[in-house]
C-alpha cells in the first residue's frame, strides 16, 4: 500500500492506493484508491501537484476537472507496440480494434474493458483491464506521464466533485489463454467480486425463451400503423388483427414489444425515435384508447416495453413530491433512485409488462450533469432501477448504453439482456460477434435487435426495406442466445422462416452459448473477421458445433470450431444450405448460400 498526501503530517493523507495479489486466484491483480478522508476536487492544489499519481489537478475557483490517477501504465514499452487489442466505446459499448496498446484511445465512458493479446503464441495468452466496482464514476486517461512518454492513467472521471469518506475505486487485471476463455475467466471475477452466480436466462420466461414480434426502430409498426384503412386507424385497432394474423398463419408468437411510440413526451420524435423526454410512462388516448390493460386483454402475451430518459417537466416531478429530482436542461433523475423506481414498478398493474427496455441510457448520461460531477449517482441509478424491477418481478434490458454502463449491470441479475448492435435501420446490426464476446462473459444475453423475415418490400410501414439477407438476420437471432424478434408488416411475414428458428410451440432453438468471434481470427490478427461459432452439448453425440462466416471465399478451418486439424477426420462438417454433409478436414472449402454467407454444422 503507498499513501499519497500533500505533507509528512499523519492526517494529510489524501489517497492510499494498493496492489493486490490473490494465492487462491493467481491470474488477477486488483488495483485499489482508497480516500480515508475524503476528497474534495473542486479545492485541490494548483495545476501540477500530483502528476504521478494520485489525486490530480483541479482548477481554481472550485470548478472540478481534474481526477485521480493509479497506475499509470507505460505505452511506449516494446511489449505496448507488439500486442494487438481491442476494447469498447460510445453508445451500443461498439467494438474497436487498436494494432497495439500504443494506438489504444479512451473515450468519455468508454474504451473498457481493454483486451491485450499475443497472437504469436500457441496459448493466445490474454488480458483485460477494466474498471470492478463504480464503472461510471471511473475514466481512463492518455496522456505525458512524468517521463513525457505516453501513459494510460486509471481513476476517477474528471469532473467528479466530492469523493466521500472511505470511497474505494477497484481496478481489475485478468489474465487469461484465448481470448474466448480469457473473456469468461475476466467475466467470472468480475461476477465473483460482486457476489453474483453465472445463471442461465436462455429459458428463462417466454420472452427471453420464445419468439417474440417487435415494433422497434427499422420495424413496420416504429410510429406507424401501416397504410391498410380496414385495419384501422390506432394501434388498439390494428395490433389484434396483426395477432389474429399470426395465429391464423401459425406462428406462435410468445411475447411482443412495444417502442416508444405508445407513451407521451415532451418534444417531437425524430427519424429513428430521437426527440422528446418522457412524461409519464402510460398509453397515449391516441395509441390506446382504452388504455394498456384492455389491449393486454386482447394480445394475451407477456410484453416487452421501452422507455427513454426522464423529462424535467415530468408528472412524476409535480405529483410524487416526496421524491427529489437532479433537474438538467432536458433530462432529470430521481436523487434516490431506489425509491422511485420500487413505486414506479408498482404502476403497471394489468399490463401485462414482463421486460423493461431501457433505452436512450447515453443520453440520460450526456444530458444529466449531476451523473458527471456525483460519483455515486450513476451506481446508485442503475441499481435503484434493478432492484426496482426486480421487486415487482421483472426483468430489464439496457439499451443504447454506454461501455461503463454495460460493466455496471455484472451486479445486477435483474439486467438479463443488452442490445448488441445499432437499431435494425443500421445493416451491420446483425453482425455481434465481438460484443456477445463481452456481454456474455457478463452473464448478459447479447440482443441483435429484430428484423424483418420476407424479401418484400414492406410497403405502409415506418421502414420499407427490403431486407436482402433474411436468413441471415434469422441466423444470427437464433445463435446470438437472446430474442428472436421478427417485426413485419401485416401479411408480409416469412412464417416458414421463422419457424426454422424455433419448436412448433415457438420456443426458440438456442445453442448453449451465443456465437462469438473465433479465437483463430485473433491469431490471424483479423479480430473482424465475422467468422462465428458456437455449439450445443447433446446427449451421446457431444458438442454439436456451429458455424457462421459471412462472404463466400472462405475455408472452415477446424481448429474454428474447436477441433483439433489432426482429429478433424472423427467429424463430419454439414453445408446447411447445400444439405451436402462430408467427413471433416483441416480445411474445408464449403459453397455458399444464396445470401453469400457460410452456415454450417459440425459433429
Amino acid at each position: 500500500t503507498l499513501r499519497w498526501s500533500r505533507g509528512r503530517a499523519p492526517d494529510a493523507v489524501l489517497m492510499e492506493t494498493t496492489f493486490r495479489e490473490y494465492v487462491e486466484d493467481p491470474g488477477m491483480i486488483v488495483f485499489e484508491q482508497r480516500f480515508p478522508k475524503g476528497l474534495d476536487l473542486r479545492r485541490t492544489a494548483p495545476a501540477g501537484a500530483a502528476r504521478g499519481g494520485g489525486p490530480s489537478d483541479a482548477a481554481a475557483g472550485g470548478e472540478a476537472v481534474g481526477g485521480t490517477v493509479f497506475p499509470r501504465i507505460d505505452v511506449n514499452a516494446s511489449y505496448a507496440n507488439s500486442l494487438p487489442c481491442f476494447s469498447y466505446h460510445g453508445v451500443f459499448a461498439v467494438f474497436s480494434e487498436c494494432s497495439s496498446l500504443s494506438a489504444y484511445v479512451p473515450s468519455e465512458q468508454g474504451g473498457v474493458p481493454l483486451v491485450m493479446y499475443s497472437p504469436d503464441e500457441p496459448d493466445l495468452p490474454m488480458l483485460v483491464l477494466s474498471p470492478l466496482n463504480e464503472p461510471m464514476a471511473t475514466s481512463i486517461s492518455r496522456d505525458a506521464g512524468l517521463t513525457g512518454l505516453p501513459q494510460l492513467g486509471l481513476g476517477l472521471l474528471p469532473g467528479i466533485e466530492v469523493v466521500p469518506k472511505d470511497w474505494s475505486q477497484l481496478f481489475l487485471l485478468s489474465a487469461g489463454s484465448g481470448v474466448n476463455e480469457g473473456m469468461m475467466a475476466w467475466g467470472d471475477r468480475m461476477l465473483r467480486y460482486h457476489g453474483q452466480q453465472r445463471v442461465d436466462n436462455r429459458y428463462r420466461d417466454d420472452v427471453h425463451g420464445g419468439i417474440g414480434f417487435w415494433t422497434d426502430n427499422g420495424g413496420y409498426y416504429h410510429y406507424s400503423v401501416g397504410h391498410n384503412a380496414s385495419l384501422g386507424a390506432t394501434y388498439e385497432e390494428v395490433l389484434p388483427k396483426v395477432k389474429a394474423y399470426h395465429d391464423a398463419i401459425g406462428v406462435p408468437f410468445r411475447h411482443w414489444q412495444f417502442d416508444s411510440w405508445f407513451y407521451p413526451k415532451d418534444g417531437p420524435v425524430g427519424q429513428g425515435g430521437g426527440g422528446g423526454a418522457v412524461t409519464n410512462w402510460t398509453a397515449l388516448a391516441s395509441v390506446f384508447p382504452g388504455g394498456m390493460a384492455r389491449i393486454q386483454a386482447q394480445l394475451r402475451v407477456p410484453l416487452v416495453m421501452h422507455n427513454r430518459q426522464w423529462s424535467p417537466t415530468s408528472d412524476y416531478i409535480h405529483n410524487w413530491t416526496d421524491i427529489d429530482w437532479h433537474v438538467s436542461k432536458t433530462t432529470a433523475l430521481p436523487k434516490d433512485p431506489l425509491r422511485f423506481f420500487e413505486r414506479f414498478f408498482g404502476e403497471q398493474q394489468g399490463w401485462g409488462l414482463a421486460m423493461y427496455e431501457q433505452d436512450w441510457m447515453t443520453k440520460q448520461y450526456q444530458e444529466t450533469d449531476a451523473l458527471k460531477s456525483n460519483v455515486s449517482l450513476g451506481g446508485l441509478w442503475l441499481r435503484g432501477m434493478a432492484a426496482g424491477a426486480a421487486s415487482a418481478n421483472r426483468t430489464v434490458q439496457y439499451c443504447m448504453p454506454l461501455p461503463t454502463q454495460v460493466l455496471a449491470a455484472a451486479e445486477l441479475p435483474a439486467v438479463t439482456n443488452v442490445r448488441a448492435s445499432g437499431d435494425y435501420v443500421d445493416r451491420g446490426q446483425w453482425d455481434i460477434g465481438n460484443n456477445a464476446l463481452l456481454l456474455w462473459a457478463l452473464n448478459k444475453l447479447p440482443f441483435k435487435d429484430g428484423f424483418y423475415t420476407s424479401t418484400q418490400p414492406q410497403i405502409g410501414g415506418e421502414t420499407v426495406g427490403p431486407e436482402r439477407n433474411p436468413d441471415r438476420e434469422a441466423i444470427m437471432a437464433t445463435l446470438s442466445c437472446a430474442m428472436v424478434a421478427p417485426m413485419d408488416g401485416i401479411y408480409l411475414l416469412n412464417a416458414s422462416r421463422v419457424m426454422a428458428t424455433c419448436r412448433k410451440d415457438g420456443v426458440v432453438l438456442k445453442p448453449d452459448r451465443p456465437a462469438t468471434t473465433v479465437d483463430a481470427c485473433y491469431r490471424r490478427r483479423e479480430p473482424g473477421c465475422r467468422v462465428y461459432s458456437t455449439h450445443s452439448a447433446v446427449s451421446g453425440l457431444g458438442a454439436i458445433r456451429y458455424y457462421f462466416a459471412n462472404g463466400s471465399a472462405r475455408a472452415l478451418l477446424a481448429d474454428e470450431v474447436g477441433v483439433a486439424p489432426e482429429a478433424a477426420s472423427d467429424f463430419a462438417v454439414l453445408n446447411w444450405y447445400t444439405r451436402t454433409a462430408r467427413r471433416l478436414e483441416a480445411t474445408n472449402w464449403l459453397g455458399a448460400g444464396y445470401e453469400g454467407h457460410v452456415y454450417a454444422v459440425v459433429a
